[in-house]
């Protein structure tokens, strides 16, 4: 049968979870120093980037003339 939560476990549990962040923390401290993580986000920028842009231009393409109609009305 599973052991009851006892005050112990769960006095230790935030400092386990500090614990895991620190650890990340300095993982991420790391690769930043790197410059790796550096690179990363700026080609997952740019690459948003390329995809908006493409994104508009392929929506204007379908729905250029009917934006353009809205505006231009004759009289």
């Amino acid at each position: 049968m599973a052991e009851p939560w006892s005050g112990e476990s769960l006095q230790a549990l935030p400092t386990t979870v500090l614990g895991a962040l620190g650890t990340l923390g300095s993982e991420f401290l790391r690769e930043w120093e790197a410059q790796d993580m550096r690179v990363t986000l700026f080609k997952l920028l740019l690459l948003w980037l390329v995809l908006s842009l493409l994104g508009i231009q392929l929506a204007w393409g379908f729905y250029g003339s009917t934006v353009t109609g809205l505006y231009h009305r004759p009289g």
